[in-house]
């Protein structure tokens, strides 16, 4: 990828080659052909004089999207929203699969020795700037079309933002261009409190600049080839024929380290949620491939992959054979992402107990090019249907079945399983597990655990044993307290609901931003300044009007802050940071 960051200014410096008009042409005529029959022709009409080059253009930003964002070709083709209504932003793809969210400005430059001007690089950065705002008003009615959809992955912690400029012009920028832009970068990780030892490819707002070099790079070589595994030893093997053929067994652990060790993430294209770095479930994968190699099988739900092809060796036909060895094509890891990255990142750890694994297998063959739909159906499946969450084994715990029963005593219901009915909408004396999680982490005011609630609510679950899960439910929560606080909270948080829709978007988007991030901060807060919710002996009917106005103060207080201090921070971030949090807590 053309991270901003990694350009020099010496590489704008050099001149374009002599071949360079050519092969901007080329390259024109090569993605108008590939993307034409995708995009919207309004505005762009055959038969008018720069039909071919406002196409080109507009090619040029589906093919960056198809590459950056890993989205196939129609899709990108499909999300191209270039038009005079188009706000500084010529394409948005969104890949929910990989959480990454594409953002373009694009332009064919015919002579190939072009370069970006200072207007152009103004114009996009506020462009982007607005879409982070929320204003999707002021953009072409495509890009509208997926606010939904940008806004889900401007409030979560998982998707990242690329910003690209493309064009069939020469490497890099004049140097106050590039200057700009890296200034650019800077403040985007500075917006989004990014660590400084994180690995560009994980920052969650990036920058990036690609040229012609880029584009024919990208054609000649890819930066999406497929993965082949060759030699993959399946011990104990099986196979299906219909209504897909399938390979299933179990594969040792040597091999997944080396999957891992020669690929990495790739592995994990079509995977829903991918790998999710170090957490309390990947340490018990270690831990039990560890200290317990031999039940690593038992206690391990395995991986799927999918494949296009499987070539089985001839060897697997010997009479009685349990090995079998298969080369398979164009794999992907769809479920066992976290399996994967964990004994391949404790390969050193395992030493020869690395062969003691055994992983339970299923490779599935797909041509996904001939049924998208059918590989779509079977990862979202495999990542979906049935799903066991760490928050379901919470049912089991004690101290939840002691607050069921206190709860009955004050005539209330806890309902601790998953259902697909929201009780508490349509009753209010049920309380439910999420409910009571939001309530009683908000009470804690511990910076750590609400910012917890807003970044990864799941890791209260992981570990029923660890400090997040015992900071909320442990011994000294009665029943009695848990309905306090979930009475106040519901209401606290109709409130908000409430400020959020007296707020003009349009006219004062980064406070309905604050507001709308801030929710669990806010709640937190007001929740400590109500008597007697810890140590109640009684319900405590919420006093709404005080409340209200408690809110409506600690809105305009939070706002001064933030614009004082942090003017440039991008709130879901912000509210998601726990010494941000502690700030706002100690000076708000």
């Amino acid at each position: 990828m053309a991270f901003v960051t990694d350009i020099r200014i010496e590489d704008n410096a050099v001149a374009a080659p002599a071949t360079a008009q050519v092969m901007a042409q080329r390259l024109g005529s090569v993605l108008r052909s590939r993307y034409e029959g995708f995009i919207h022709k309004r505005e762009c009409v055959h038969g008018q004089q720069d039909y071919e080059v406002k196409m080109a253009s507009r090619a040029l930003a589906a093919f960056t999207m198809y590459q950056l964002g890993s989205v196939d070709d129609k899709y990108a083709g499909e999300s191209v929203c270039d038009s005079s209504q188009d706000g500084g932003i010529d394409g948005v793809a969104i890949n929910h699969n990989e959480k990454v969210v594409v953002v373009v400005q694009s332009k064919f430059n015919q002579s190939g020795n072009g370069t970006w001007t200072r207007a152009d690089f103004m114009c996009f950065k506020d462009a982007c700037e607005k879409l982070q705002n929320e204003r999707y008003e002021l953009f072409d009615p495509i890009l509208q079309d997926k606010s939904g959809e940008i806004s889900a992955a401007l409030g979560s912690f998982e998707y990242k933002f690329i910003f690209a400029m493309a064009h069939t012009g020469k490497k890099g920028a004049a140097e106050e261009i590039l200057n700009d832009m890296q200034e650019w970068q800077r403040q985007l990780n500075a917006a989004a409190f990014t660590s400084e030892d994180e690995p560009k490819e994980n920052w969650g707002f990036q920058v990036h600049l690609v040229s012609s070099e880029d584009m024919m790079y990208w054609l000649q070589n890819g930066s999406r080839n497929q993965i082949d595994l060759s030699g993959v030893e399946l011990e104990r093997y099986g196979f299906l024929n219909e209504p897909h053929q399938a390979f299933y067994g179990a594969v040792s652990g040597d091999q997944v380290a080396e999957w891992w060790g020669e690929h990495g993430t790739r592995l994990f294209t079509k995977n829903i949620r991918n790998m999710l770095g170090k957490t309390e479930v990947n340490e018990e994968i270690k831990k039990t491939a560890i200290d317990n190699p031999d039940m690593f099988w038992f206690y391990n739900n395995g991986i799927t992959v999918l494949v296009s092809e499987a070539i089985a060796h001839r060897r697997n036909a010997a009479p009685n054979a349990e090995r079998g060895v298969f080369d398979f094509k164009d794999v992907s890891v769809i479920n066992g992402a976290q399996t994967v990255s964990s004994i391949g990142s404790c390969k050193e750890a395992l030493g020869e107990n690395i062969y003691r694994l055994k992983v339970p297998a299923r490779f599935i063959v797909i041509d996904e090019d001939a049924d998208n739909a059918k590989a779509n159906a079977i990862t979202k499946a495999n990542n979906f249907q049935n799903r066991v969450l760490g928050r379901d084994f919470a049912s089991q715990q004690s101290d939840q079945h002691r607050l069921a029963r206190e709860l009955v005593l004050e005539g209330y219901q806890y309902q601790l399983l998953r259902t697909d009915e929201n009780y508490s909408q349509t009753n209010t004396k049920v309380v439910d597990l999420d409910e009571a999680l939001n309530a009683l982490a908000c009470l804690s005011k511990n910076n750590t655990v609400v910012s917890t609630l807003k970044s990864n609510r799941g890791r209260f679950f992981e570990n029923f044993e660890g400090s997040l899960y015992r900071a909320i439910f442990n011994p000294r929560v009665s029943g009695l307290k848990l309905i306090n606080t979930v009475l106040h909270f519901r209401v606290i948080d109709r409130l908000i609901g409430n400020a959020l829709l007296e707020i003009d978007k349009a006219t004062q988007s980064r406070k309905h931003l604050i507001v709308t991030h801030g929710n669990r901060y806010y709640a937190s807060v007001l929740l400590n300044q109500v008597g007697g919710l810890g140590n109640g002996s009684e319900i405590i009917t919420p006093n709404e009007t005080e409340l209200s106005q408690w809110l409506n103060a600690l809105i305009q207080r939070a706002e001064d802050y933030i614009e004082v201090n942090y003017p440039n921070a991008y709130p879901a971030r912000f509210f998601a940071n726990p010494a941000k949090i502690q700030e706002l807590y100690d000076n708000v």
